[in-house]
């Protein structure tokens, strides 16, 4: 009997590899056959408990413990089950099986070396077992050996021609291989044999999307999550697709499928930006808010509520998901919601005490007052905004004061201008009825932050920061915590860090860790929580320690982490450059097996001695995974910096306003072009982290060579789209580990916007032992 739940998974067959006896040494084959009779009905727990009084009635049967592996196996516990199997091949250590099913845990667990010789091992003791043939073949892919793994998978495929596992696996190491002609023809095969199998569908729409055939992998992602929803991994692959895909005219079923990526968080939902805006940018109403933007420079209350007036835009489900979610990082989008904004200001002033609002236009004002708060109030702002904002917010003070009433549209014109927080008394506000929408804003502007005010008032303070620079960085983080964020994406579980590594850059060569349990992690420069989050997520079984420099982003991060339900995550002040300083009492950990530290370092006053500091906490043969700034990606901010100093801007909520305005004029120049459109630019934290940051540092890849020989680190490979390592391979095809840094500096002076982000990438440091 085979569980489909996954690749080669092991079973519980009728004997298991033993014969029943009538002896009270194992169960007896009505016991057996029973507990099968539980796994195959599905009743899992039951069959863990049957199990596990097995192994205490018949301590020494394999049966009991190779049936309670199975069982634990089949729930995804990977780690439980390991002890267990591998009591069952002491107790058998002729049990082909019980040795299959221990290499599939090995393999799961991330340990592909121990896992092959458990393979090789049970085909030693049957040389015509297609499972082990199967997972040996795995086993080798993982290993980078694929042709010897596609051998093997032949091989089982001859044993057993009509096992639709073993065509779905072999159409993986086809994919490795890059022949993806005949991986589409093994996943089809596999499809053929057995029509309901999401893991083939998922597989073909991963080919698909390699070759670019974006919207027939969609197709098969979409059938993939019909017939398994909750598949992860087809959510992840058809977000990547989905934000590749050029959107020329509207389709409903790929306009469906991004809102259901956006609504359960298939990625980071800015990794979805391109996508969205071209689908709302295809609603009539938008198209014809912005010709009026062009004809008259200003929307009136008439356009709003008018016959085919914009408050239609409610009924844009798309639009709707995206203002509630991020920051919406579009110059034509932002014009027309700064238009919606100023007559949606215009019609509270006009009707004095508030005419009530129907749902729809409650529903789209308050979306647009959360995107407003999510960008931090970058959109610009005239002088007749500020006069009646003035005017509405003493007249609200008033009324809180005299505990007055207060109308919806009142509040929500405020808070797409002001957070409500700065208002007296605001947390009364809190305890009155309104409508759903107007009490979302209200949690998120003033909940909120009332929970964040108690979580930095509690926040471990690990070092202290006297370095002139660290103070400059903590103050404008203080300012203005990077990134203001709702949502956090899918992160696929990683059982090993060992795993994870051979999953990113599977050619590269490094030592590894061999570490299951007792996982440390340092975040060093966590900000507002994203990164630490996707770190836990990524290592569940890993303790995770996070520290910054200021207060005000460890205590945004400490509330969404409360919020996700993450228990694994310590946050605490520290300045990176005084780690090395602090006692294993004070860390929690005497060091760590692995240290992030992306888009940090090159704040620091001396970024090298802040990456020795942080070496200094980092075991032997631990890893590290940093990011620094590009010097050739960055020449367009650096010009942009240079502006800012000749005409005399300063890091002011106003300048940066003002700024942004004179590039989105200047947006057609070749120079300032991609500033506008990175979503950096469309958050005031993001515009200050990116033009106006009080100390930055550059790197050259021939630099950053220079300083891995310096630390003695190993070099293991980039973070970039894959489609990107694919270009690099095909002109430096003598590099398949695409870690030679002479031949990316040549692929960088090509590519001048290749490391746009930065340089993301993982090192290794020397002296693993054992």
């Amino acid at each position: 009997m085979r569980k489909n739940k996954r690749s080669s998974s092991p079973r519980v067959p009728n004997r298991l590899g033993t014969r029943s006896t009538a002896i009270a040494s194992m169960p007896s084959q009505a016991e057996q056959d029973a507990l099968v009779a539980l796994f195959n009905a599905g009743r899992l727990s039951e069959g863990e408990t049957m199990a596990r009084q097995f192994t205490e009635r018949y301590p020494n049967a394999a049966f009991s413990w190779k049936a309670l592996g199975t069982v634990l196996l089949a729930v995804d516990r990977n780690r439980d089950a390991l002890p267990i199997l591998e009591r069952a091949v002491a107790l058998a250590p002729r049990d082909s099986e019980a040795i299959n099913s221990l290499g599939k845990t090995l393999q799961d667990l991330g340990r592909a070396e121990e896992a092959l010789e458990c393979f090789i091992r049970a085909l030693k003791i049957r040389p015509d077992y297609s499972s082990a043939l199967i997972n040996r073949g795995n086993a080798l892919a993982r290993l980078g050996r694929h042709t010897e793994g596609l051998a093997c998978l032949d091989q089982a495929l001859s044993l057993n021609p009509n096992a639709p596992i073993a065509h779905n696996d072999r159409g993986n190491v086809l994919k490795a291989l890059e022949r993806f002609e005949d991986a589409l023809a093994a996943y089809t095969q596999a499809l053929a044999l057995k029509p309901e199998f999401a893991e083939a569908h998922n597989n073909i729409g991963s080919v698909l999307r390699d070759l670019g055939r974006f919207e027939e992998a969609l197709e098969h992602y979409r059938r993939a999550l019909e017939l398994k929803p909750d598949f992860f991994m087809a959510k992840s692959n058809a977000a990547h697709c989905l934000k590749r895909l050029s959107v020329r005219h509207d389709q409903p079923g790929v306009r469906t499928l991004l809102l259901r990526a956006l609504r359960e968080s298939w990625c980071h939902p800015g990794e979805l930006m391109a996508v969205c805006v071209a689908f709302i940018k295809m609603n009539p109403l938008v198209q014809a808010g912005l010709r009026r933007l062009d004809q008259t420079a200003s929307l009136s209350p008439e356009d709003l509520f008018g016959p085919a007036g914009l408050l239609g835009l409610a009924d844009d489900a798309l639009l709707m998901s995206l203002l509630e979610t991020v920051p919406v990082a579009d110059v034509d989008l932002e014009r027309l919601l700064t238009g919606i904004r100023q007559a949606m200001l215009e019609t509270v002033a006009l009707n004095g005490a508030g005419a009530p609002l129907t749902a729809a236009p409650l529903r789209f004002f308050a979306a647009l007052a959360t995107q407003v708060y999510l960008n931090e109030y970058v959109f610009a702002v005239n002088e007749a905004e500020r006069a009646r904002i003035d005017v509405l917010k003493n007249a609200l003070t008033i009324a809180l004061q005299h505990q007055a009433t207060i109308s919806a549209p009142h509040l929500l014109a405020l808070a797409a201008y002001v957070p409500l927080d700065t208002l007296p008394g605001a947390a009364t506000l809190l305890e009155r009825m309104w409508p759903e929408p107007v009490m979302g804003v209200l949690i998120q502007q003033i909940r909120e932050p009332l929970e964040q005010a108690e979580y930095r008032h509690t926040m471990p303070c690990l070092t202290g920061i006297a370095d002139d620079v660290s103070v400059q960085v903590r103050h404008q983080y203080e300012e203005h915590p990077y990134p203001r964020w709702i949502k956090a994406g899918i992160v696929p579980p990683a059982p090993t860090i060992d795993a994870y590594i051979r999953q990113q850059f599977p050619r590269a060569r490094f030592q590894p860790l061999r570490k299951e349990t007792d996982v440390s992690i340092l975040v060093a420069g966590c900000g507002t929580g994203l990164h630490s989050l996707d770190t836990a997520r990524r290592y569940p079984d890993a303790r995770v320690l996070a520290i910054d420099l200021s207060l005000s982003s460890l205590a945004y991060a400490q509330r969404k982490t409360v919020e996700a339900g993450i228990a694994s995550i310590r946050y605490a002040q520290a300045d990176i450059l005084r780690l090395s300083e602090l006692a294993a009492s004070d860390t929690g950990e005497a060091s760590f097996d692995l240290i992030e530290s992306v888009g940090v370092l090159h704040h620091l006053q001396d970024p090298v001695a802040g990456w020795k500091a942080l070496l200094s906490r980092l075991r032997p043969g631990g890893f590290m995974s940093i990011g620094l700034y590009s010097e050739t990606a960055r020449r367009p901010v650096v010009m942009a910096r240079e502006l800012i100093a000749q005409q005399g801007y300063q890091a002011t909520v106003s300048d940066i306003r003002r700024f942004r305005q004179e590039l989105i004029a200047r947006r057609d120049e070749p120079e300032y072009r991609h500033l506008t459109q990175g979503s950096d630019f469309f958050t005031l934290s993001g515009c200050r982290d990116l033009l106006f940051h009080v100390n930055e540092h550059r790197f050259t890849l021939p630099q950053l060579a220079g300083l891995l020989r310096e630390l003695k680190l190993n070099f293991l490979g980039f973070i970039l789209d894959q489609s990107v390592i694919d270009l690099y391979r095909q002109r430096f095809p003598d590099d398949p580990s695409a870690t030679d840094l002479e031949h990316w500096h040549q692929f960088e002076q090509q590519n001048p916007r290749t490391f746009a982000g930065m340089y993301a990438f993982w090192v290794q440091k020397s002296g693993l032992r054992g």
